[in-house]
């Protein structure tokens, strides 16, 4: 997961937020004016870059504490719902529906502080860092808080902190190619970072759905998974009309935009037609051998069998008094 952390933040650092800001910042860093070689640039973006880093990297450690803490509660499917509706709004937010940021009020205040820090310094390029990574702009809040609430569900204190310090790791990549190539190796703005964009709001709807996928029902899992399929390959241009002239990539574009329709498609049919795997999402309505091995490991799986005698304990007392009764009757008790 940690590579794929890396590969989010780069591409974060691609979006229209943060890629047009790259050359002011490393302006801001080096000192107005100032001729320094290619590697004083790349070590004072490499000092900012740790001073994000680290903030970046206390948030996915609290997170991962926050989860420890109501590691029950995050088991719940109403806190699950909740927050898959969170990473919907985050995912609208990406689609341009509105605009998700930090008050203005305290981006300007910490704006104000890092421009009175000295650039040119180590120690001072290093504040600034730290800084700019709590001014959040709006592409990327969604992405950075549907991160924290991912990593409050594993519960795991270092896989936050790394893996939220790779995010930042893949943020810095823009700012330390300028500091290492004079801003020969940036891309150039377009169009192009709106797709960006676009992509993280998919994710963060695809982790949405992961996350409630335990709690759903088949038939809701595979309508859902159709939709957002579906909803990905219009988003890639599916149904878009391209002329003869159009370039290979759109063409490749537009072909793997319809091959997740016609995925999304399959799916929904296996809902409306009682289908139980994702994976095999036509078992109820193919014939043949594999079909009907696919469908009775399916129907083995998913069996409703006679539910055990479960009751809920209020306290410790009651539960030593339960499994005192159960040792009395000579049966065994799962807790």
């Amino acid at each position: 997961v940690l590579p794929a952390f890396l590969l989010a933040g780069l591409l974060l650092s691609l979006t229209p937020c943060v890629l047009p800001m790259v050359p002011i910042l490393s302006s801001i860093i080096v000192g107005e004016g100032s001729d320094i070689g290619r590697t004083r640039g790349f070590v004072l973006a490499l000092s900012y870059s740790q001073g994000m880093a680290l903030v970046y990297t206390a948030m996915g450690v609290a997170a991962g504490l926050l989860g420890e803490g109501l590691a029950s509660y995050l088991q719940n499917p109403i806190v699950l719902s909740v927050f898959a509706l969170m990473l919907v709004a985050f995912a609208l937010s990406m689609f341009g529906a509105y605009e998700l940021q930090m008050p203005s009020f305290i981006q300007g205040h910490l704006t104000a502080r890092s421009s009175q820090l000295k650039g040119g310094s180590l120690i001072g390029v290093f504040l600034m860092g730290l800084l700019s990574a709590l001014i959040v702009g709006p592409c990327v809040t969604g992405p950075l808080a549907g991160a924290l609430l991912y990593i409050s569900q594993t519960r795991d204190v270092v896989f936050g902190g790394t893996a939220l310090y790779a995010l930042a790791c893949g943020m810095s990549v823009p700012l330390l190619l300028v500091g290492v190539s004079a801003g020969s190796l940036l891309p150039n703005t377009g169009m192009w970072m709106e797709s960006v964009k676009t992509f993280f709001g998919m994710v963060m709807l695809g982790v949405a759905l992961w996350l409630v996928s335990p709690v759903l029902p088949p038939m809701a899992l595979l309508g859902l998974l159709g939709v957002w399929l579906a909803l990905g390959g219009a988003l890639f241009g599916a149904f878009d009309t391209i002329g003869p002239q159009a370039s290979v990539r759109h063409r490749a574009v537009k072909g793997l935009g319809s091959v997740f329709v016609v995925l999304g498609l399959f799916e929904l049919i296996g809902a409306l037609t009682g289908a139980n795997n994702p994976w095999a999402p036509l078992s109820e309505v193919r014939g043949g051998a594999v079909s009907s091995a696919v469908a009775a490991t399916t129907s083995a799986s998913t069996d409703k069998k006679p539910g055990l005698p479960f009751r809920k304990v209020a306290d410790a007392a009651a539960l030593e008094a339960a499994l005192a009764e159960a040792a009395a009757q000579g049966k065994l008790a799962m807790v």
